[in-house]
């Protein structure tokens, strides 16, 4: 049946499977941008999730590197999920990486923005393209969510980020989100994980 990330990727990681596994789901997302392309589809964004066990990895770049080179997917194309507490574990080394991959021409997300320990510093020191705001606060919209949803985007804007709203559900919570400025936007009502306006698929 279907077994979700929370289940997995523990155990992926006391295995010591996770960089096998993280590889092929990296190399699986470059071959889809790739078979997308083939088939004469618009240029379509896909964004690849990564654990802190691959980041912190020092083989973790050249391996993206050779996953490109092999498949052949336009860098641009892909982009480097990652969570807001793998950021913030070390500032220093995070920026270091996420330099190399930009390098490489991918673009940065920071997912779960605003469930950890959000902090001015480690944004501005960080490279990143675009900031996703957790859906909890999508969801409190009606419970005083909109004014921390507005400072969110307000701060995205003032580093040169742009905004994703995640866990989209309800037409109301989206009419908002677009009122509220956010680029773009992720969740059930837009067909499992689709992001729409900025156009990228979620893997």
């Amino acid at each position: 049946g279907l077994v979700p990330p929370g289940e997995f990727i523990g155990v992926l990681e006391d295995t010591g499977m996770m960089t096998i596994v993280g590889e092929w789901v990296l190399r699986s997302a470059c071959v889809q941008v790739c078979r997308w392309r083939a088939e004469g589809m618009a240029p379509l964004r896909v964004s690849v999730n990564v654990s802190p066990l691959q980041f912190q990895n020092n083989a973790f770049v050249p391996m993206v590197q050779r996953v490109l080179r092999e498949t052949g997917a336009p860098a641009e194309l892909i982009e480097i999920e990652l969570t807001e507490s793998l950021l913030i574990a070390n500032v220093e080394q995070a920026r270091t990486t996420i330099r190399a991959l930009k390098a490489l021409g991918l673009r940065i997300s920071i997912d779960d923005f605003g469930t950890g320990y959000s902090s001015l510093s480690y944004l501005q020191r960080l490279p990143a393209d675009i900031l996703k705001i957790d859906g909890s606060f999508v969801r409190a919209l009606d419970d005083g969510g909109v004014p921390i949803i507005d400072a969110s985007v307000s701060l995205a804007r003032a580093f040169g980020m742009k905004v994703v709203a995640e866990g989209i559900e309800q037409p109301a919570q989206l009419e908002a989100l677009i009122r509220l400025g956010a680029d773009s936007v992720q969740g059930f009502l837009l067909a499992g994980h689709v992001c729409a306006v900025m156009g990228f698929w979620e893997y």
